[in-house]
């Protein structure tokens, strides 16, 4: 359980109660939770996947992609139809996933993880290949320091 507020006196009677019914340990401020870095500062909360992108690079072999700055190209038209088949749907299927969870914390994805999350049926070659660019995207932002410089 997360507990957040601005009031602290509020969440330590929260968190008496709670010791009081239940046997729980405090873990004190939160850093990491589920794939996502929480950075705390006087000017608010960031909710990062830095680490988490970086692990899909890794694990989808992406890792020495050459980044691009656009996550799908412009007026992309992706078909159901058209290219071949891709061998291996439940790849496609996890990267899409894996995509989909990004979009938590990076809103720049939104977009093009929906034109390409519509293909999990029947992927073909043209959709696997935005989804790589869409993971040549995060690459980009992640050299650049997009999204993830939040430190005060």
């Amino acid at each position: 359980m997360i507990i957040i507020g601005d009031n602290d006196e509020d969440i330590f009677d929260l968190k008496k109660l709670l010791k009081q019914k239940f046997k729980i340990k405090d873990l004190g401020e939160l850093r990491y939770f589920l794939g996502i870095e929480v950075i705390q500062s006087p000017k608010g909360i960031w909710l990062l996947q830095r680490q988490y992108a970086l692990n899909k690079l890794f694990e989808y072999g992406m890792t020495s992609c050459k980044p691009i700055s656009i996550p799908l190209e412009q007026n992309v038209k992706l078909s159901a139809d058209e290219g071949d088949f891709v061998e291996d749907t439940t790849m496609y299927i996890r990267i899409v996933g894996s995509l989909i969870y990004m979009t938590i914390t990076r809103p720049d994805l939104s977009y093009a993880v929906g034109v390409v999350s519509q293909f999990t049926q029947t992927p073909r070659k043209p959709h696997l290949d935005a989804v790589r660019r869409i993971l040549r995207y995060i690459k980009h932002t992640l050299q650049c320091g997009i999204f993830y410089e939040a430190k005060s």
